[in-house]
């Protein structure tokens, strides 16, 4: 994998391990605000629901009850809390949905009815209940709502007023009096009385634990954190897995060019640089040795009689005996050295650092290793070398055309001989 795309696999890990902890940050926030949002709905119900039972007992039972009385059904100084009390049925009713929970493995609700003129001292309000009871008398809250601590442990609290005095409260909250005897004689006359019509005497207030729903909470978050990272992780695999397949095909596209390139300045019989990969590279070779003013020695030889060999063994032959001249011109050439195939059976030289003296004498050794190589069923076989030293300044064309010519000059007066251009 190349280090770019390496880079940004880098990068995108890191984007994606940020979002990760910003989900992460926000599902627990979510959790807490799940937690409440579902506290607040159970006990807005709850609520509802004591006022519910509240009102039925005023509206509906306590006028039952009178009405009876009125048809002398029951005695005038009848009164019984399980029927007329609101406060006692509520609390009752809570009573029995909490041994509900209990038995379910449910934490019980805390319920209150706070009053400051309770007549069942359960239900007296303390100070700051007693400050909740008169900013719902002056109308300026309908709902209380906030998280408090007990025991080491978060509740949602909440209350709501009940009904507001109305005549028919009176007749067991106003004057003592006119209260039904069975009411005195269970509670006597001291609490719970001279009340107003319109003022709420008392509200419904609750606890309910936090600590079970924000469990269920995070279960959810961790759930779906759990989804996010498994999501997130298959999305960058197979991202990487993506760019591994492109650097793949890149890397395969690379090697290609590479081996079209190294094809186009190839011989593809020899092996051997072809024309333009040798004159590509000529140039660089020229500029240096000027720059630094070292000799430069071009050596053009030619294969003697070559067309003969093709004409009388054919193609195939020839190709082997260019091939094998080819090798012999490697094995016997300096690293440094540069050659190639110019053309048919002719073969350019670059010998670096030598002068006329010392390309003659490399091209000797090159005549006698041509010479005394065997060759596959052609036996002996000989090559004509030019020698030219670089002039400076001189022009590429002129200096490969004074080689040429003094190769030609070496054909002419006998061929497997060496001509040095500077002779002719």
């Amino acid at each position: 994998m190349t280090r770019k795309n390496r880079n940004a696999l880098l990068w995108l890990l890191i984007l994606f391990c940020l979002v990760f902890a910003g989900l992460a940050g926000l599902f627990a926030k979510r959790t807490e605000a799940f937690a409440l949002e579902e506290a607040q709905e159970q006990a807005l119900n709850l609520l509802l629901t004591q006022r519910a039972v509240h009102a039925y007992v005023a509206n509906v039972q306590r006028p039952e009850i009178y009405r009876l009385q009125r048809e002398g059904r029951l005695p005038e100084d009848y009164f019984s809390p399980a029927l007329m009390s609101r406060t006692f049925v509520a609390r009752n009713v809570m009573d029995w949905l909490n041994a509900e929970r209990v038995a379910r493995g449910l934490p019980p609700i805390y319920i209150k009815l706070a009053s400051d003129n309770p007549r069942n001292p359960v239900n007296q309000a303390d100070e700051w209940e007693s400050g909740v009871l008169r900013q719902f008398n002056a109308g300026h809250r309908d709902e209380i709502r906030q998280v408090v601590e007990r025991a080491g442990e978060r509740w949602l609290f909440m209350a709501i007023p009940v009904q507001s005095n109305s005549a028919g409260c009176l007749k067991c909250h106003g004057n003592p009096g006119d209260a039904p005897g069975d009411l005195l004689n269970r509670y006597g006359d001291k609490a719970g009385f001279n009340e107003e019509i319109g003022r709420t005497r008392a509200f419904i207030s609750l606890r309910i634990p936090l600590s079970a729903i924000i469990q269920e909470g995070r279960g959810q978050a961790l759930g779906t954190l759990m989804v996010t990272f498994l999501s997130l992780a298959a999305v960058y695999l197979l991202i990487a897995l993506f760019i591994r397949r492109l650097d793949e095909k890149h890397a395969i596209i690379l090697r290609q060019n590479e081996e079209l390139g190294r094809l186009s300045v190839t011989d593809p019989l020899t092996g051997l640089l072809n024309r333009a990969g040798f004159l590509g590279q000529l140039e660089g070779r020229v500029r240096e040795a000027e720059r630094y003013q070292v000799p430069l020695v071009l050596v053009m030889l030619d294969i003697d009689h070559f067309k003969s060999i093709n004409d009388r063994y054919g193609h195939a032959v020839g190709d082997d005996v260019l091939r094998h001249v080819a090798d012999i011109l490697s094995r016997n050439l300096r690293r440094a050295d540069l050659c190639c195939r110019w053309g048919g059976e002719e073969f350019l030289i670059l010998l670096p650092m030598q002068d006329a003296a010392g390309g003659r004498a490399s091209a000797e050794k090159l005549r006698l290793a041509v010479e005394q190589g065997a060759y596959p069923e052609k036996g002996r076989m000989t090559a004509s070398f030019g020698v030219a030293v670089h002039r400076r300044s001189e022009e590429t064309s002129e200096w490969i055309g004074r080689a040429d010519r003094a190769l030609y000059e070496a054909k002419a007066s006998g061929r497997n001989r060496v001509v040095l251009a500077e002779d002719v």
